[in-house]
């Protein structure tokens, strides 16, 4: 074998094998409730798994290893029969990398660390492998270009967001406690509130300026507007806030005002008169703006 190859094929099997490592690092963090990649993008990709960040994990792993072992045999033990299989599955990851990329960038709008640098390995596999001279693995680059570009196609950067057509949307966070207690109210009230993963709509929000969540979006004929905030959102939902009316409150004033009216035996006395609200005249509580209750999009707070 020519020492170009030769070494070409060490740098393959080096790169193959800590691309392993790599893989095998990470699946013990995740075994511990950890990560080596804390971006938000890994945070959705490994959200919208079918079966968990777990399984991508293990395919990956599965795919360096197969590779290694296939490089070792050809270059140590003349298996050159072996090739075809390097190709292939080099081919087929790329394309596979493609669709990561694609959805990462124009589905998501957030990069997964995690995911580029695995894309960098096999890039690196995929060159090597070229300068070796398996020219077959061209096909590999083709697939993840052509891939990539259909994302585009399909899910154009800043393309317009189709929201459902319901009148309560809410924009929660996987990790927001907030979200959490929010949700938790919405439910036990009864609220038809149609609740909304931020990461599928990141992109949208962020174009409007909104990076916390719980973010409650009022989509009325006659009202549009973003409530952000867990105490925000439980005044515009619940009426949570305590307007002080004498000693009483919004909601004793409302049940007083309800019961019949009793002869006035205070005429001329000094004390103010309390709230009459009528059930004919719209009571409109003025909502304040609260920084509380909140989690930015890329934190987690529990």
């Amino acid at each position: 074998m020519p020492q170009r190859k030769k070494v070409l094929g060490n740098i393959f099997l080096i790169t193959a094998i800590l691309g392993a490592l790599f893989l095998i690092i990470e699946t013990i963090l995740q075994s511990l409730g950890e990560s080596a990649c804390e971006t938000e993008g890994c945070r959705l990709v490994a959200q919208y798994t079918r079966f968990g960040d777990i399984s991508i994990l293990l395919i990956g792993l599965v795919t360096f290893t197969a590779l290694a072992l296939l490089s070792f045999l050809s270059l140590y033990r003349n298996g050159t029969r072996f090739d075809g299989y390097i190709n292939l599955i080099l081919v087929v990851s790329l394309a596979a990398e493609g669709f990561f990329a694609g959805y990462q960038v124009f589905r998501l709008h957030n990069i997964c660390a995690f995911c580029m640098t695995t894309f960098g390995l096999f890039l690196v596999l995929g060159i090597v492998r070229i300068m070796y001279g398996e020219k077959d693995v061209i096909a590999g680059f083709l697939s993840f270009a052509g891939v990539f570009a259909l994302f585009y196609l399909v899910l154009p950067a800043g393309a317009t967001v189709h929201l459902p057509e319901e009148e309560l949307l809410l924009f929660y966070g996987k990790d927001c406690k907030y979200c959490a207690e929010v949700m938790k109210e919405i439910e036990e009230n009864k609220m038809k509130v149609l609740t909304l993963p931020v990461g599928e709509y990141s992109g949208f929000l962020k174009n409007m300026g909104i990076e916390h969540v719980p973010t409650l979006y009022v989509n009325r004929k006659n009202q549009k507007m973003f409530l952000i905030g867990k105490e925000t959102i439980e005044q515009y939902l619940f009426c949570k806030h305590k307007v002080e009316l004498g000693k009483e409150t919004i909601p004793k004033a409302i049940a007083h005002a309800k019961q019949k009216p009793k002869p006035r035996t205070d005429i001329g006395s000094n004390e103010p008169d309390r709230l009459s609200i009528s059930n004919d005249v719209p009571i409109d509580f003025s909502i304040q703006p609260d920084d509380k209750g909140i989690c930015k999009e890329s934190e987690k707070c529990e």
